[in-house]
């Protein structure tokens, strides 16, 4: 399954590279100028999942929930919008489908056991995000193992691996923390992420990974994979 991905600043669906927050721009996107027109020509081409990620409550400078909420009207969303508490998962009930927990933001391991052990886990993903081959955390107090445990113990629907030195690059190789994680989380439906391109998406499915999140190339129509 191919998941659409935009992220949102200030109401409007931005795009950028690496993760390089401060220089992302406006998304040019060959579904639409307008946030809910993408959206709607993304559902009516066939998607059924949109990844999202609020740059603006990531970093805790306001939140976007209103429009994505109406986004979440037409198609169900992925969002990502800095979790850092259960607190913060009950606020998205009435905005989102899914609640993405990514180790960028969890402030320890006991808090992200907290949320799986409170919350229904059929609406919360896991995101592990890797960055020059090391796991993303803003407190570095989370180790790779202690996130394998908490998939193996908790068994999300989905598990995102999302290499944010790729993002927006269309330069896609899978480093080996990836390859670990995939291989000792069986029971994890993975979802690959970060400059994903043609080839790479083929290459994964002979792997049998089927699920990604492509962002580049389906906004600037190349795509060539069913959405």
């Amino acid at each position: 399954m191919i998941i659409p991905v935009f992220d949102i600043k200030d109401n409007i669906a931005v795009s950028g590279k690496s993760g390089k927050r401060d220089t992302y721009t406006r998304l040019k996107s060959i579904y639409g100028d307008d946030i809910l027109q993408i959206a709607q020509n993304l559902k009516d081409a066939g998607s059924q999942l949109l990844y999202i990620a609020d740059l603006d409550k990531i970093e805790d400078n306001g939140s976007n929930n209103e429009i994505i909420s109406q986004i979440n009207q037409i198609i169900p969303v992925m969002l990502d919008n800095g979790i850092r508490t259960l607190n913060d998962v009950e606020k998205n009930n009435k905005i989102c489908t899914y609640n993405i927990v990514a180790t960028e933001t969890l402030p320890s391991i006991n808090e992200a056991q907290h949320i799986f052990e409170n919350y229904d886990k059929e609406k919360l993903i896991v995101s592990v995000d890797i960055k020059n081959n090391q796991l993303l955390n803003q407190n570095n107090n989370i180790k790779l193992d202690e996130i394998i445990n908490l998939i193996n113990t908790h068994k999300p629907k989905y598990t995102i691996l999302l290499n944010i030195s790729q993002v927006g690059t269309k330069k896609s190789n899978t480093p080996p923390i990836i390859n670990e994680i995939i291989q000792k989380t069986p029971n994890t439906t993975h979802i690959m992420a970060g400059g994903l391109t043609n080839q790479t998406i083929t290459q994964h499915k002979k792997n049998n990974i089927q699920h990604f999140l492509v962002g580049t190339i389906l906004h600037e129509g190349t795509l060539k994979h069913k959405l």
